[in-house]
Formats: structure tokens, C-alpha cells, sequence
């Protein structure tokens, strides 16, 4: 019985607990993440040589704007998972 009566004893020990809320500097996106997308310039003559070029430019131009829209959604996420600029402790 006396066992019984310590482990309450330290159950209620635990209701003493607060929460306290520290707050978190708003860290803004990299200056990289938002800086604009060169764009490729047109070839003169444009020939089908150089539309092939055109073309390979482009495509790496549209794969920088989704890299670089993917570390935004994932630094927006990491942002999301502390509530109003703070961190729960």
C-alpha cells in the first residue's frame, strides 16, 4: 500500500509543469531562391542549329525555376512546422 501511495505522489508532482514559448527570429528566403531567371538570348542567325541550342537553354532555364521553387516549398514547410514564430519548449 505504501508503494501505491509513493507512485501517486510522484504522478502529481508532474502537474506543476507551464508551457513556455520562446520566440524565433523570421529568417527570410535566400536573396538566390528569388533572384530572377536569366533568360536566354535569341541567336542571330537563328538557324536550326541554333534553335537546338535555343531549345537546350530553355530547358535548363525551366529546370533552375523548379529547383529552385522546390527549395522554396521546402523552406516554407521547415518554416510551417514552427506556429506563429515560435517554438513550443
Amino acid at each position: 500500500m505504501l508503494f501505491v501511495l509513493c507512485l501517486l505522489a510522484q504522478l502529481s508532482g508532474c502537474t506543476n509543469t507551464r508551457t513556455v514559448y520562446v520566440p524565433v527570429p523570421v529568417v527570410p528566403l535566400p536573396a538566390s531562391l528569388t533572384a530572377e531567371t536569366p533568360q536566354p538570348d535569341l541567336p542571330d542567325p537563328f538557324t536550326w542549329g541554333a534553335s537546338l541550342n535555343l531549345n537546350v537553354a530553355l530547358i535548363s532555364a525551366l529546370a533552375q525555376c523548379n529547383r529552385d521553387k522546390a527549395d522554396i516549398r521546402t523552406f516554407e514547410n521547415n518554416r510551417a512546422g514552427q506556429t506563429d514564430g515560435t517554438i513550443k519548449r
